[in-house]
Order: structure tokens, then sequence, then C-alpha cells
């Protein structure tokens, strides 16, 4: 009955972690490959918009040295592997391949003709069987008459390349989860019964995504430390995850000067109020982390937006508003961090019900996404930004006591000024 018993525990423990971990990891995997994937042909849209808008007079006054040189610089973009311009009668005026100037464009397999749509955006694969995503626009007149069209092609090799290291990384882990999962099913024995359900607890809670969870045993035997391996496997598991999300976090930041640095030092800020209101670890840890990936939604606005050093315009004002629930539904994807989901969703609200994305008032924005609203505002304030300079530390407490009860909650803001007073004073 024992041998059973071991037997039915070392296949349900396999079964559920392979499924979790596989699982999760394939899932995790493709989701951000199709968030990189979505970015790149962004780009390569932008870019070939750009070439298409550039070329226009020269191709109405047939400058062939021009549209070469355009050509040659859209290939500095990351990822361009060809680009080039035909006239009306498909002829390849300009290609980054000078070998293909003069003849007639054929498409790549796979690609149907051109039309007189604004965009297509196709995916093939090239003679070398690369992974190649074309994207062709027509070049118009204002009455719409078309003569000439430009092809871009964007190259998926960086992305796949990096997508598949994460999964080899992931299978790692699993592979350790296994082999731990085995382990702990061959130690156990009719007189662990309540460690054995605990253990199991610990598995299903991976299983649906739950890598905050702890499987608690008491002790220094076999089962205790295997408890803990699983946990620290679990903490890797969790910690990859968050990793990727910091990464195109810092993507994202390396596309602005001004905003190096900015949520690392936010982050610290705001886990320094949450442990001096009293938050439990789990809720000060929630609170960094969203700080650390709360602009983790302008993967979604435009760059003509982001780059903007003027006053937007209220269309331009409402995209950018979106990059607080982009942020969101992409967190909201890993069961670990869900934690973070609410507070990066409505780090934007004011205490007077005047922010966005709900206009929530008062204590119905939650408690860490206050704490965000007050530690962003004032690291924004103190250091340089697109559209002005950094203003004094003084400056800013004063702008923050000013907005008490109005922007910010204004026991936040006492909290906060406390805080960096001390830690000031400890510096």
């Amino acid at each position: 009955m024992r041998a059973g018993l071991k037997f039915q525990f070392i296949v349900m423990t396999i079964a559920l972690v392979s499924i979790t971990v596989f699982g999760s990891s394939y899932f995790f995997t493709r989701q951000e490959r199709d968030v990189l994937l979505r970015e790149m042909t962004r780009r390569g849209a932008t870019i070939a918009r750009n070439l298409a808008t550039i070329s226009t007079d020269s191709l109405i006054s047939n400058d062939i040295l021009a549209l070469a040189t355009f050509v040659t610089s859209t290939m500095k973009n990351e990822g361009v592997v060809y680009s080039l311009i035909l006239n009306d009668k498909s002829q390849v005026l300009a290609h980054s391949q000078i070998a293909e100037v003069g003849k007639l464009y054929v498409e790549p397999p796979g690609i149907r003709p051109h039309a007189n749509e604004e965009i297509l955006i196709q995916p093939y694969r090239n003679d070398k069987r690369e992974p190649i995503i074309d994207i062709t626009i027509p070049v118009l007149l204002r009455n719409g008459v078309k003569i000439g069209a430009v092809h871009v092609g964007m190259s998926q090799r960086a992305i796949d390349k990096f997508v598949r290291q994460t999964f080899r990384e992931s299978m790692s882990i699993a592979a350790g989860l296994l082999l731990i999962g085995i382990m702990i099913a061959v130690v156990l024995t009719s007189l662990m019964l309540k460690p054995f359900g605990d253990l199991v607890q610990g598995v299903k809670a991976v299983g649906e995504g739950n890598l905050n969870y702890k499987i608690r045993i008491k002790g220094k035997n076999e089962l205790a430390l295997l408890a803990e391996s699983f946990n620290e496997m679990s903490d890797r598991l969790k910690e990859m995850y968050i990793g990727m999300l910091r990464a195109m976090t810092k993507a994202l930041e390396a596309r602005d000067k001004f905003a190096g640095g900015h949520d690392q030092r936010v982050a610290e800020y705001a886990g320094a109020v949450a442990k001096s209101i009293g938050l439990s670890p789990d809720e000060v840890e929630n609170v960094r982390l969203a700080a650390q990936v709360q602009n983790l939604g302008h993967i979604g606005v435009p760059d003509a937006i982001l780059e903007n050093t003027g006053k937007l315009s209220p269309a331009e004002y409402e995209k950018l508003k979106e990059h607080v629930k982009i942020g969101a539904e992409i967190l909201n994807q890993v069961q670990a961090l869900r934690g973070t989901v609410e507070l990066v969703r409505h780090h934007h609200e004011r205490f007077d019900g005047k922010g966005y994305p709900q206009g929530l008032q008062g204590k119905e924005i939650p408690l860490g996404a206050r704490i965000l609203s007050v530690a962003d505002a004032f690291d924004a304030m103190t250091s340089a930004q697109k559209h002005r300079p950094a203003i004094s530390r003084q400056a800013a407490v004063e702008e923050l006591q000013k907005g008490a009860g109005t922007q910010f909650d204004p026991e936040i803001v006492d909290v906060f000024l406390e805080t960096i007073s001390r830690r000031r004073e400890v510096k």
C-alpha cells in the first residue's frame, strides 16, 4: 500500500510540475514573443511610412541618388535586413543591395502582389529559411495616384534567439523542479501524510501560477529541506519572469535618455514609505515591483508621443493615458505578479478624483497606488525632463505639500516627507 501511495505521488508530482512549469514557461515565452513581434512590426511600419513620405518628391523627379540615400539611411535601424523603392512599373529604383537596382521586382515566395492598401504586412521565409516580416506601403500623390512603393524587411532572428534562450532557462528550472518532486515522493512515508498534503498543495499552487506560495514544514528533516529547495526554485522562476519584465522596462527607458534610473529610484522611495506605514513584507515587495514596471505599458504608446517635448494634443494625451491599462494587462498574465496589477493600473489616479483611468477618489485608490503617485511625482520633479530642467529638492517638497488633499493623499505625503528626511539624515 505504501509503495502504491509513493507511486501515485510520483506520477502526480511529475504531471503537475510538468504541466505547471512547461505550460507556464511556454505560455509566457509565447506572450513575450508576441509582444516583441508587435513592437518590431510597429517600428518597421514607422520606418516604411517615413521612407514613403520622404521619397515622394524624389520619385516624381526621378532623383535616383536621393532615393539611394534614403534607402541607405533606413538600414541603420536595428532589425532592418533590406529596404527598397519601386516605381509604378515595379522597377527597382533604389535597393539596400546595389546589384538589385534597375531590375524588375519579383515578390518573394508567399507574398501576394501589393494593391493600393495603406499598408501590407506579411511574414515569410527567405531563401536561407530566415523568418522575415515584409512591410509594404504604396507611394501615392495627393490625388490618390500610385507612383511607386517601398518595401522594408524586418528580421525575426534576434527575437527568436532571445525567446529560445529564455525557454531553455525555463526548462533547466523545470528539470530541477521535477527532480525535487521525485525526491519528495521517494522519501514520503505513511507517517508523513500531513507534510505530504502540504507539498501537494504547494505543487497545485504553483500549477495555478501562484509563485508566491511557500511550503511551510518545520524541522530539519529531508521533507523540510525539499520544501526549502522547492521554494527556492519557485522563487527563481518568479525572478525570471520579473527579470523579463524589467528587461523590457529597461529597453523602454533606453529610448528616453531622461528616464534612466527613474523607476528604480521610485521603487526605493515607495518601498521605504510602504515599510514605514507598516505594510507586510509581501505588500512592500508588491509596491517596489509595481514601481519598477509602472511604465511597462509605454510599449503600446507611439514613439511620436513619448518623444514629444511640447504640449500633447487631446488625442495624443488620451493615447498616452492608455499605458496604465496596457501595463496592467501585461502583468495580469503572470499570477505571481498580480499583486502589482491594480497598483500599476491606478498610479495616475488623483486623491480628488480627477485622475485616470477610472477617476477613483480618496481611499478608493489602492494604498500602494497612492504611495507610487507621491514617489513618482517627487522623482519626476527632481529629475531633468524633456520639457524642463530638474527643480530643487526643497521646491519639490513644497509642490507635494501644495498637492496634498488634491492630487495626493495627505497622509502619504506626510509619511513620504518624514521618510526622505530620515534617509537624508542617515546618509
